[in-house]
């Protein structure tokens, strides 16, 4: 078919090659941006496929957003998980009539309230061609936010945000 071999995807996640960008205390690797690079080098050298399965999880994804934007109970969660191939990342961005211009995306979420009080976001998005999207259990999904009640922010139109669902 037009999957890898089970042994190649077993080998993935047991040398955590989806944790290379990860830091050793999470479990990962901790490769700088140069080393993950020189990996992918040398796995596209064999298979474009290989090295574009084990490129997108180290570099645009859940696990970069976490480490920059993540509270300390998610990145003790989820780092982890996504470091011994427990989670297998995907990143949202592209739509049917927006590619990697993610000012063009028409997906939304809007903020409100719920019956008891607790602040959630009523999401509304249509993606396409996502790397990884039919194997991921954790999404990076790109939206347009509105906050109509002023919740956390005093203008509605948000802008560009990105929401964690597993």
């Amino acid at each position: 078919g037009r999957d890898l071999p089970g042994e190649v995807w077993e080998f993935l996640y047991n040398k955590k090659f989806f944790g290379m960008i990860i830091p050793k205390e999470y479990g990962g690797l901790g490769f700088s941006a140069y080393a993950h690079s020189c990996v992918i080098e040398k796995l596209a050298s064999r298979s474009v496929s290989l090295a574009i399965t084990a490129m997108v999880p180290n570099s645009l994804g859940p696990a970069e957003l976490l480490l920059h934007y993540g509270t300390p109970e998610q990145r003790n969660y989820y780092l982890p998980r996504l470091a011994e191939g427990k989670e297998l990342p995907c990143f949202a961005l592209t739509e049917p009539n927006a590619g990697s211009d993610a000012t063009s995306i028409v997906s939304n979420g809007v903020l409100f309230k719920d019956e008891k009080g607790e602040v959630k976001i009523l999401m509304n998005w249509n993606k396409r061609y996502i790397t990884l999207g039919a194997y991921a259990t954790l999404i990076g999904v790109a939206f347009q936010l509105r906050d109509p009640e002023k919740i956390f922010f005093d203008h509605e139109d948000v802008g560009i945000t990105c929401a964690l669902i597993p």
